[in-house]
């Protein structure tokens, strides 16, 4: 009996675990899909443009549960983001037989993730209905974390649906239709200006493809008077909050010739394909990724040189994502290294060939990785270590994305030197994304099949080094010859004090490290630590200053200094002066009207 169930289902960085090809695999085993439609209707918009609530219908078919088990769930806190769940009110639901007595119920024991689930005191059977009102704290500080909670702004509402969404809680595939109720709006500004959009598409969108719960959960939604930018053709599109520092349309082309490219090299094209971006003051450059889209935010600071590698990673989990099952302990924490180093591997490669990207931001960006990864004190740390450290220590914390990139690298260069270069990473990648697509599990049984095919048990031996934590180190002509491996002495990233001093409330700086620069600038043992800040980007920048607002005695400074510790030899890689003149080593041309 699934009494009071709560299933983590979201995966850390991205939100998505399965995928739309294995859904369907479901659905045909089971019949036609249902339908889960939703129908939103944003508030009407203040004189300073905030949306105050949202009115939100559900109708879902095919739902089943006894009396005092889950009807539907949702998250109340997700990796550490508070969501909208306790601040639901109004909510009323019926079945084929007629209305539900509902309430809610908070999981006692969660990690990662909390859920609020609300319970009915009869089983249910059928067609669920349910309504509800939720609101949106305008005044909420800004968060350095990832974007998931309903945000207004700029008569604009966005969030993902992780954040606001009751579902079933149960594994069935349904087709899926979102429809919008703009009407709040008239009478604050002109029809055409208005536009809903969500992960499945613009506007009202009933979808062929059925989605799991968890597929539905990993969407976003914008709505009101957003920005937009799509494509004649092709499914892409974009939309706005605010308005960026740079010209949001010329970005967006960029990021529309690139998933192109994606498509044609990974041989499979997502019917749509949707970026949302909002502002955020305190952590600019944050993204996740979600079902057939992904989400990120921008400041007044922020460039477009910036956001390219960013639209770039994000967009690859639209095929480049972790395994669909658990084969690990941890699940998708520690498997991260799959999904995420994938990206980081890719998301320099490949628009580096397709002309979208120069010599010198290949190696910035591949550079930027290798010194993140070699400086790491924490760079021999088990792969089994990654799910419990991943949440506390930004140092762990980017490990998967670091090292798996460079396994991948290394992979990709003794594949082509055991075939004569006749084969490479990219058919096995292709070869586990068809598998997918078929319906078949793209699972870790299967790389480590075909890794045995390229390599043997050298391969298997290497692969298991890299879970144990063993440096991984491509050789020097792994990407190429027109680049080379070489070492700079560079230096380790160092809060100076205990980086769980950020996890308590209040934060206060605890184990300071008296020679450290954080003690230097006058950081002292006790301090608060008012502010939030980012650390993963602060690990890549070897000359980025930290600035800590901190309370002391009742009194408010300020304190800035680099957060960086020893010296050590790390690699580096850079032109290849003896084939510079090969014309494959030329600069290529790049598309500089999509820049």
């Amino acid at each position: 009996m699934r009494r009071l169930t709560f299933r983590a289902s979201l995966a850390a960085g991205s939100l998505l675990w399965a995928t739309g090809a294995s859904s369907l695999a479901l659905a045909s085993a089971t019949g036609a899909p249902g339908l889960f439609s939703i129908t939103l209707a944003p508030a009407s918009p203040n004189a300073s443009g905030v949306i105050p609530s949202m009115d939100v219908s559900v109708t879902v078919s095919g739902v089943r549960a006894e009396a005092g088990e889950t009807v539907v769930r949702l998250p109340s806190s997700l990796h550490t983001v508070v969501t909208s769940a306790k601040d639901i009110t109004a909510l009323s639901a019926a079945d084929d037989a007629g209305p539900l007595a509902v309430k809610a119920v908070d999981d006692p024991a969660g990690d990662a993730i909390t859920y609020r689930a609300w319970v009915a005191d009869r089983p249910v059977r059928g067609t669920l209905r349910f309504s509800y009102r939720v609101p949106v704290d305008a005044a909420r500080p800004p968060i350095a974390k990832p974007q998931y909670e309903l945000r207004t702004s700029h008569a604009t509402i966005s969030g993902a649906a992780a954040s606001f969404l009751p579902l079933p809680d149960d594994s069935t595939p349904r087709r899926v239709e979102v429809r919008w109720d703009l009407s709040a709006f008239e009478g604050g500004g002109q029809a055409a200006d208005l536009l809903g959009a969500s992960s499945f598409g613009l506007g009202n969108v009933r979808t062929t493809n059925a989605y799991k719960p968890e597929q539905i959960f990993s969407t976003y939604i914008m709505a009101g008077a957003p920005g937009l930018f799509k494509t004649e053709q092709g499914g892409f599109f974009s939309v706005w909050q605010g308005q960026p520092p740079f010209p949001a349309e010329h970005l967006m082309q960029w990021a529309a010739d690139l998933q192109q490219f994606y498509g044609d090299f990974f041989q499979h094209m997502p019917e749509t394909f949707g970026v949302f971006m909002r502002p955020n003051p305190v952590n600019p450059g944050s993204g996740i990724g979600l079902t057939h889209s992904f989400a990120f935010t921008y400041n007044h600071a922020s460039e477009p040189e910036g956001m390219r590698g960013l639209l770039a990673h994000e967009m690859l989990h639209a095929w480049v994502r972790s395994f669909d099952s658990q084969d690990y302990e941890g699940g998708g924490l520690a498997a991260s290294w799959f999904g995420e180093g994938l990206a980081v591997h890719y998301q320099r490669l490949l628009p580096y060939r397709a002309g979208l990207m120069t010599q010198a931001e290949f190696l910035e960006d591949l550079n930027r990785t290798a010194a993140r990864y070699y400086t790491n004190i924490k760079i021999n740390t088990p792969n089994a270590d990654i799910p419990a450290g991943f949440w506390r220590d930004t140092r762990v914390r980017v490990l998967p994305y670091d090292r798996g990139s460079l396994y991948f690298a290394k992979v990709d260069a003794d594949i082509r030197a055991a075939s004569g270069g006749q084969r490479s990473l990219d058919d096995l990648v292709r070869a586990m994304l068809n598998t997918r697509l078929r319906g078949e599990p793209m699972n870790l049984a299967l790389w480590l099949r075909l890794l045995r095919e390229e390599l043997g048990e050298t391969g298997l031996r290497e692969f298991e080094a890299m879970l144990a934590g063993g440096t991984v180190l491509p050789p020097s002509d792994a990407f190429g010859p027109c680049f080379q491996r070489t070492t700079k002495p560079l230096r380790r990233f160092d809060l100076g004090f205990d980086p769980d001093s950020l996890l308590q409330a209040p934060k206060i700086v605890r184990g300071l490290k008296p020679e450290s620069e954080a003690a230097v600038a006058g950081l002292r043992e006790g301090d608060e630590i008012l502010n939030t800040f980012s650390q993963d980007g602060l690990q890549a920048n070897q000359t980025a200053y930290l600035t800590l607002q901190i309370r002391r005695d009742g009194e408010e400074h300020t304190i800035r200094y680099q957060p960086r510790g020893e010296t050590v030899s790390a690699y580096q890689w850079e032109p290849n002066p003896a084939n510079a003149g090969k014309a494959e080593c030329r600069a290529p041309k790049v598309q500089e009207a999509a820049r």
